[in-house]
């Protein structure tokens, strides 16, 4: 229970965005591309700094019940990675968006897990905290390589 109420919340929070926007989406010019950098740029430090270099303090934030919580760390910061990357890339930029959105779902068991603790010298937010947190990013990711939901505009297809 203590995962399943906050997972439902990221989840509808994506389902929520392709609720609203019914398929239709607006690019929003250059304010869209700065929030492009602005979701890439905490993926490439959080994959460079903590999946890559400090592995073994972000695997102490996953649940014992997984396996391979190294490997997966290590998976994680590829996918991060690429993530980034793919927000810049037109035929793969939704596609990324969406994949940055599901992930973020996908890890959360690790902040609840992890939550209040000091991990790698840094305290790891509340999961009310990180909950507000993930689901901004989540929207923000989603208007980054989609666009603003519910409008339609020749340039949006993009």
């Amino acid at each position: 229970m203590k995962y399943a109420i906050p997972m439902l919340v990221l989840a509808a929070s994506i389902l929520a965005f392709f609720g609203l926007a019914r398929g239709r989406y607006a690019s929003f010019g250059v304010m869209q591309v700065l929030l492009r950098i602005l979701v890439a740029l905490p993926l490439l430090v959080s994959a460079l700094l903590l999946h890559l270099f400090r592995t073994d303090a972000s695997a102490s934030m996953i649940p014992p019940v997984f396996p391979a919580r190294h490997l997966l760390i290590l998976i994680t910061g590829v996918l991060e990675i690429l993530g980034a990357i793919g927000l810049f890339i037109p035929a793969l930029r939704r596609r990324a968006a969406l994949w940055i959105a599901i992930m973020m779902v996908a890890i959360f068991p690790a902040n609840v897990y992890a939550a209040g603790q000091i991990v790698g010298g840094v305290q790891v937010p509340t999961v009310p905290a990180r909950l507000t947190m993930q689901v901004v990013y989540i929207l923000m990711a989603l208007l980054s390589g989609y666009g603003l939901p519910g409008r339609d505009s020749a340039s949006s297809r993009s």
